[in-house]
């Protein structure tokens, strides 16, 4: 035994003798790359080199060396090439500029401490980064701390991020990833239509990462509900941001979150600019074949917008400047390590400075034609001064005093302003409109997680809405005795989620939980009239909807998963209970084949009234109102199936769904004008059956996409008298919202610093009702008085919406640009150039009949036509420092 331990002892001090001796170097190179000749450094003396190939690329060198100590070799080939060595352990040794530092690492879980194999780290805003080894470690030579930010991340945990300014640790650093509280599952993510663009290993949602997004056909900004449009399925019948029309349904159909805060004016300038500011964004998920059961109140698309939720260690601010507005953001450390406060601003600056972009949104807004007798078309003759201004501010608080609680506090308030005057061109008359829109939000979420199986997300939310505006039409220029008309909508929720993800076993989760929402809706209708009595109409629900919700997700084999879902609601102001169950299949052929299906019911008890001709814009404002019992508002439901598959390889990737759906409870006058009967309120319902089709190719730095859409929608509307006379009875007619082929072609190309895009858009033009004939009713109707009675005229319509518009065309086109990195400057930014319909196609957004006295003063129908975006062009600026 004793003698073990003295061979023992000695091979010890053999090793430590070993170790403590110099390596000597027998070595000869002329003119050779100095990478080179490190690699047969290292292959010669088993020794380890970390640089960066960005500093040594190009250098040579030029060396003899005979039995010479390692480190006074290195210190002779390297001093004139103004690079230095530093040996980190005996057999490492990182070669770096002075100003250079070098970072070695293991990145670990922040909660177990065990390593994380292959966890990534990327320098932010850029495209480089590198990946850890097996056992998490890193080691990275960072050519310019100056204003570098490392950001570490893995799957299933939160980004970290780390400033390396004045950064001289030589000693091996553990880097410590909170895991994500959203998900127990582990998703594998792939790139959908570019890096920022992206969908899970399921194609269960779409997410926009907008600070890692490239560009987009037409974007000079990362505007997120603009971006969305970009996919298949996705469109807006009126350009604008927030009119996303999913699938054939109304806008208001699609519910949009921002950090758990239902969100109900989504964009400004009527529509046209995100009410989101970019910089204050971390991803959207975007969920089109199936909502997700606990949420609820979308019956056709679902949208959310998360902000940051990374921690930082120094302040961070970003600006950005463009055509139409002035944004600043913020970021900043909160108890050191322990969380932080993001911060957003915006406004418009239109008011002040007129500008091409306000110009073309100006003339889309108010701007259009007349057709007399419906033969000859002219441009409107009016003169109009509108006066455009919104705001935006955000707030994000996050505080993590350990990796497994997390609260965070979040704020947002929107708002925008119109005045509007228009005089006809004997200034004699005028209109006048006064119109003002507020969205304030306020959230507060705590995440917990109770260890490896189960975790928790309380959040509550309180949302309020507000839209005032009234109108005057051709009143005397200076007088104010006329009619006024106004309009107010007030919108209050105050919501509370409970939601608990449990892991049964390794991938089987269950997801469950309670929501209840205190729902208060006003909709306020005034007619102050001169020479006849005020009218008012008012439609009030206040009232509890409570709701429940399990939903399993599982894989029976690593091919096939399964989700079953469930939620009951009750509505106290409908007094019903509804059952909402899903059930969704994917099956994966291989790594490149995807096969996935879901089929599921959705109710929606908040529905949006579309008004159309109380306004002087060219827009359809959304009067926000609550389900009732007395079915004033009926409650929506939307039966859905999907069939489809996702391909992905070698750079191809196809994404293919056929889907139909059912909806019921569509209000009569958001058919469209000629619907307009009775109340307006009767419940419609419509069939949807539908082809969504992205087909991307990816070569290198190029990409190109093309997305189709094809939708065939029929609709029914009976309404009836309480006798039960028929008043209007439409069946199987076309939607007025259907747009029956879509095609969008768009291609991106990176070079260097610049990105290139280009997209072409063609699309069915949305049907309409046209006029037949305009009738004069000379005898009164059976209840009508004779003495008091009037003769008066009426438009005849043919059958509905058998008439198309025109098709429409648009050509849009942008550039990007970033800026080198500057070695003493800490500032990083980008300059983004676009222009929408490049070619200046006149697209017809709309068309309504009339009737009025012609310039013989006769009494004739007439033709309105709106237009959509002519030219427009952008130019925005975004700072990082």
């Amino acid at each position: 035994m004793i003698r073990k331990q003295v061979v023992l002892f000695l091979l010890i001090l053999n090793c430590l003798d070993l170790i403590g001796q110099d390596i000597r170097v027998n070595y000869q190179a002329t003119d050779r790359a100095l990478i080179q000749v490190l690699k047969d450094l290292e292959k010669d003396h088993n020794v380890h080199f970390a640089f960066s190939p960005k500093q040594l690329k190009g250098k040579r060198v030029t060396i003899e060396a005979q039995n010479q100590d390692l480190d006074e070799f290195l210190r002779q080939m390297l001093r004139p090439l103004q690079l230095e060595h530093t040996r980190v352990e005996t057999e490492f040794i990182s070669v770096t500029t002075p100003e250079s530092v070098f970072l070695r690492a293991q990145i670990v879980d922040g909660e177990s401490g065990e390593s994380l194999p292959f966890a990534s780290v990327r320098l932010k805003d850029t495209y480089n980064g590198s990946v850890a080894d097996v056992d998490g470690n890193l080691n990275l030579v960072i050519d310019e701390p100056l204003g570098a930010v490392l950001q570490f991340s893995f799957i299933g945990y939160e980004t970290f991020e780390m400033n390396m300014e004045g950064y001289e640790n030589k000693d091996r650093i553990k880097i410590e990833l909170s895991p994500e509280t959203q998900e127990l599952q582990e998703y594998v993510i792939r790139e959908y239509l570019n890096n920022g663009i992206t969908t899970d290993d399921r194609a269960s949602k779409i997410t926009i990462k907008p600070q890692e997004m490239e560009i987009l056909p037409g974007l000079s900004e990362r505007d997120i509900l603009l971006s969305a449009q970009i996919l298949a399925g996705i469109n807006s019948n009126d350009e604008s941001a927030s009119g996303m029309n999913v699938r054939g349904s109304s806008r208001d159909n699609t519910f949009i979150y921002w950090n758990n805060i239902p969100i109900y004016q989504p964009a400004h300038y009527f529509g046209n600019i995100s009410a989101f500011i970019p910089s204050t964004v971390r991803e959207v998920d975007i969920y089109k074949n199936h909502i997700p059961v606990k949420y609820s109140g979308a019956s056709s698309a679902l949208v959310l917008v998360k902000s940051g939720r990374e921690r930082v260690e120094k302040p961070e601010f970003e600006t950005n400047l463009n055509l139409t507005h002035l944004d600043f953001y913020g970021k900043v450390p909160f108890l050191k390590d322990q969380g932080s406060i993001m911060f957003g601003a915006r406004r418009s600056f239109n008011d002040l400075i007129e500008t091409p972009t306000f110009t073309a949104l100006s003339n889309k807004l108010f701007e259009g034609s007349i057709t007399q007798d419906i033969q000859q078309s002219i441009d409107e003759e009016f003169r109009y001064n509108s006066k455009l201004t919104f705001s935006d501010f955000n707030l994000k608080w996050i505080y993590e005093p350990s990796g497994k609680n997390r609260f965070s506090l979040s704020a947002i308030r929107s708002g925008s302003v119109l005045d509007y005057n228009s005089v006809d061109e004997f200034e004699v008359f005028e209109s006048v409109q006064n119109h003002e829109v507020t969205n304030f939000g306020l959230n507060i979420q705590w995440d917990h997680r109770w260890g490896e199986r189960l975790q928790t997300n309380l959040s509550a939310s309180y949302s309020a809405y507000n839209m005032d505006y009234s109108l005057v039409e051709f009143r005397e220029v200076g007088e104010d005795d006329d009619d006024r008309e106004s309009r107010t909508n007030e919108l209050r929720n105050l919501e509370i989620r409970l939601s608990n993800d449990y892991a049964i076993a390794k991938d089987h989760v269950l997801n469950f939980g309670y929501q209840m929402n205190l729902m208060d809706a006003t909709l306020l209708i005034d007619e102050d009239l001169f020479f006849e009595e005020d009218e008012t109409d008012n439609i009030a629900s206040r009232g509890f909807i409570h709701g429940a919700f399990v939903d399993y997700t599982g894989k029976f084999s690593p091919k096939f998963q399964i989700g079953l879902g469930m939620r009951a609601n009750y509505y106290e102001t409908a007094a019903t209970t509804v059952f909402d169950p899903q059930l969704r299949l994917t099956y994966e052929v291989n790594k490149n084949w995807l096969l996935k299906s879901s089929i599921g019911k959705y109710t929606q008890y908040l529905s949006a009234i579309q008004d159309a001709d109380f306004t002087f814009s060219n827009t359809v404002e959304q009067h926000w109102v609550l389900a009732d019992e007395e079915e004033t508002v009926p409650l929506i439901t939307n039966f859905q199936t999907v069939l489809g598959f996702l391909y992905d390889k070698n750079g191809w990737l196809v994404d293919f769904d056929v889907y139909y759906k059912f909806v019921d409870g569509i209000m009569a006058q958001n058919f469209g004008p000629s619907f307009n009967v009775g109340e307006g309120n009767e419940p419609g319902d419509e069939g949807i059956l539908g082809i969504d089709l992205i087909l991307k190719k990816k070569w290198k730095n190029y990409r190109a996409w093309l997305s189709y859409g094809f939708q065939d929608s029929r609709a029914n509307l009976f309404i009836y008298e309480e006798d039960g006379f028929p008043i209007l009875e439409a069946e199987n007619f076309t939607s007025g919202l259907n747009i029956r082929h879509q095609l969008q072609f768009s291609q991106t190309l990176n070079m260097n610093q610049f990105e290139f895009s280009l997209g072409y858009t063609a699309k069915s033009g949305l049907p309409f009702t046209g006029a037949t004939n305009l009738i004069l009713v000379t005898e009164p109707e059976e209840d009508e008085d004779p003495e008091e009675f009037e003769p008066y005229y009426i438009i005849e319509y043919g059958e509905s919406n058998t008439s198309r518009l025109s098709w429409y065309h648009r050509v849009d086109l942008s550039v990007w640009y970033k800026f080198p990195r500057i070695k003493s400057s800490k500032i990083r930014g980008e300059v983004g150039l676009s222009i929408l319909n490049v070619l200046n196609r006149r697209n017809v957004l709309n068309r309504t009949i009339d009737f009025d006295f012609d310039e013989n003063d006769n009494i004739t129908l007439i033709q309105r036509e709106k237009y959509l975006l002519g030219i427009t062009p952008n130019i925005s600026l975004r700072l990082k420092f």
